[in-house]
């Protein structure tokens, strides 16, 4: 039997840079390489910055039966009906505090019985990029607000994000971090899409893929090995907790250098590629 298909299996995929090609489609070729996957039997989801209402517009015919990893494990969701399974949201004051130093952050937050992404009506280019994004697949949480400062006294938030430029992220990021000190998660990361700018992002420390993985793995009482496959810092923490590190070609150098694998880039598919080789090839082992 392969490692792929073997009891308490876990196959983890991040999507953008990874499963998504830089377009941010998803191939007919990975779709139907994903439900080959499913169909032999791999415990197969997605872990992604990324909400259950960005996820299902970009996984068309994608037969993904496990729950997801959204929001950098902010939640454990549902795909199909984007109920939260398992949430980590940032306390109050903590949330305060940082819409407070980034000014004027993207926020996005629980109200108790929807899912919201708030923001200011004065946006930057990159911040404008995210919002843009969201409208083109008419995403329902987006909601203007004036006053962010008040939604965090309001709602659950689980994730800030502030668009700034690529030589300020990390000092901002640290100034950040400083102020909140072990109450939040604060790193900043380039974003591919939007050249220049850079994110900043604030969530709780329990908010990580790799938590989110284990939290999924002990809900689905599965106890074998886990293969994690990404291309971003945020992919880190997952590699963390894996026992194989897939990433592609296009990855970010900190994650090629912790991967055991390194594909072919998310332009060509690379890690579908590779799950579908292994698959083969272990097959034909085991018929020998």
């Amino acid at each position: 039997m392969s490692w792929l298909t073997a009891p308490g299996h876990l196959l983890v995929c991040d999507l953008d840079g990874t499963l998504l090609r830089s377009d941010t489609s998803l191939s007919d070729a990975a779709r139907d390489g994903l439900n080959a996957l499913v169909a032999a039997g791999v415990a197969v989801t997605v872990a992604s910055a990324r909400s259950t209402a960005a996820m299902r517009p970009m996984l068309p015919g994608v037969d993904l039966r496990l729950p997801v990893i959204e929001h950098n494990g902010a939640y454990i969701s549902d795909l199909r009906t984007g109920e939260h399974l398992i949430t980590n949201a940032l306390d109050a004051a903590t949330a305060g505090k940082a819409v407070e130093l980034l000014g004027d952050p993207i926020v996005t937050t629980w109200d108790g019985a929807r899912d919201r992404v708030h923001f200011g009506p004065e946006l930057n280019t990159g911040a404008g990029w995210f919002i843009a994004e969201k409208r083109r697949y008419a995403d329902p949480r987006l909601t203007e607000t004036a006053d962010l400062h008040a939604v965090a006294d309001r709602e659950q938030v689980v994730m800030l994000c502030s668009y700034v430029p690529d030589d300020e992220a990390a000092g901002v990021a640290a100034t950040v971090q400083a102020a909140v000190g072990e109450g939040a998660r604060v790193w900043a990361a380039l974003n591919a899409y939007s050249p220049g700018w850079s994110e900043v992002v604030v969530q709780s420390p329990l908010a990580t893929k790799g938590a989110a993985i284990l939290e999924l793995r002990h809900r689905l009482g599965l106890a074998g090995e886990i293969t994690a496959c990404g291309d971003h810092v945020n992919d880190l923490p997952m590699f963390a907790v894996a026992d194989r590190r897939v990433a592609p070609a296009n990855a970010q150098p900190e994650v090629r250098a912790a991967a055991s694998v390194v594909t072919g880039a998310n332009d060509d598919d690379g890690v579908v590629t590779y799950l579908l080789d292994q698959l083969a090839i272990l097959r034909r082992e085991a018929e020998q």
